[in-house]
């Protein structure tokens, strides 16, 4: 019989303790890797990131008013978030590879292919040449 420890991924429980920062077990290592660098997790954070001003949203929608000053008033919230949640990805998926133990400078696939790409670029461009 396993126990949560031996797992590989993580119950309900613990997504929704690591979505909050808590550590995973170092069982789930691998799957905090993909999670946090593998494909879609742009689009994993900013859900994740977008979900919090649901109850705003939410209450903005309520509000006796016209429906152009509800729009605005989502707008006016979303807008600004989105920017400030695109700006502090990179802290936020240093801050959860460190929580979980892991290296915090861990690339994404697109990321590493597209630092090698700009090396071979530089290499080829600055590379010393023989006299």
């Amino acid at each position: 019989m396993s126990t949560s420890t031996d797992r590989s991924t993580p119950n309900l429980v613990q997504r929704v303790k690591y979505l909050m920062g808590m550590r995973l077990p170092d069982s789930m290592r691998d799957w905090v890797i993909r999670d946090a660098t593998g494909p879609g997790h742009n689009r994993r954070y900013f859900t994740r990131g977008a979900m919090m001003f649901i109850p705003f949203v939410l209450v903005a929608l309520l509000l006796p008013s016209p429906v152009w000053v509800k729009v605005a008033l989502v707008a006016m919230m979303l807008l600004p978030a989105v920017v400030f949640i695109g700006g502090l990805r990179s802290i936020y998926l240093q801050e959860l590879l460190a929580d979980n133990d892991l290296d915090p400078h861990i690339e994404s696939g697109a990321q590493r292919r597209e630092h090698e790409r700009q090396a071979r670029v530089y290499e080829a461009k600055y590379r010393h040449r023989a006299a």
